[in-house]
């Protein structure tokens, strides 16, 4: 894996936690449920604040998709930076990053054929779980005006079972099934804005309405081939368009299973010399 190639991240900063019996994803909907100061963005820096001792700043943060999912792990985990750091190379992954650890982990059941990444790659919307991490690479794109930029990637964590959407909803193709998949995440643009599959920042309607930035969640929309199962491309929402779908090759994604997680690593100093 050519960790060293990939951008640098943001800083992360979390409180001293210890390992608990939630996942990623509880403590990500625990704290989207209590916060009172939820914003989005990594100036000066990405942070999250559950009920902890600290009590002047508990359920506050600012973050993006790839570090709210990290600081969620963190907690979970009872991890600090250097665990992080130790697993993947970098203190605060982007997403682009997490992209490609995925996507060159085995399938999930697979046994690794080299170093660990502690992921497993799930292939099947029927096999997707709660606590799995959907990650979108970064790619460029040509910009409404003709310029070009990148688009810089994405990571949101499931929040449970992908559901099979009958009947199907624009856009549809042939040969295809489509299945929304719940998730939570920290971004500035809603997954949806009505209905059964309507983004829980989004308030008013969808041609007159408002995007509270930040952590919430939502639904993203895959799509399999019907006789595989096997994982196609996907739309940032289950909302009816002629135009939303990304095929694998213009906006790539994987989802992974997190697998084989350490132990958070001693933070004692080593014994003296002798």
């Amino acid at each position: 894996m050519a960790v060293a190639s990939l951008a640098a991240a943001s800083f992360i900063t979390l409180a001293s936690a210890s390992a608990s019996a939630k996942g990623a994803e509880d403590w990500a909907l625990e704290f989207i449920d209590n916060a009172v100061s939820n914003e989005w963005g990594t100036d000066p820096e990405c942070f999250m604040n559950w009920d902890d001792a600290d009590q002047s700043v508990a359920w506050t943060g600012m973050t993006k998709g790839a570090c709210f999912f990290t600081l969620s792990l963190q907690k979970a985990m009872g991890y600090a930076q250097q665990d992080i750091y130790a697993m993947w190379g970098k203190n605060s992954p982007s997403s682009d990053y997490y992209f490609d650890i995925v996507n060159e982990s085995p399938k999930v059941g697979a046994t690794p054929t080299g170093f660990e990444t502690y992921f497993r790659r799930v292939e099947r919307a029927v096999d997707i779980q709660k606590g799995d991490v959907f990650t979108i690479g970064a790619v460029p794109v040509v910009n409404p005006d003709g310029t070009t930029g990148t688009y810089p990637g994405h990571t949101m964590i499931i929040i449970g079972a992908a559901q099979e959407i009958l009947p199907q909803i624009n856009p549809r193709y042939s040969g295809t099934k489509q299945y929304a998949v719940p998730i939570a995440d920290s971004t500035s643009s809603e997954h949806g804005c009505d209905g059964k599959y309507k983004d829980s920042r989004f308030s008013g309607t969808c041609n007159n309405g408002d995007m509270a930035e930040g952590a919430g969640t939502g639904y993203v929309r895959v799509y399999t081939d019907s006789f595989s199962g096997i994982l196609l491309g996907y739309t940032w929402s289950v909302t009816a368009s002629t135009t939303s779908y990304y095929s694998p090759s213009k906006r790539p994604y994987r989802i992974g299973r997190l697998a084989k997680l350490p132990d958070p690593l001693p933070t004692e100093p080593p014994p003296p010399p002798p």
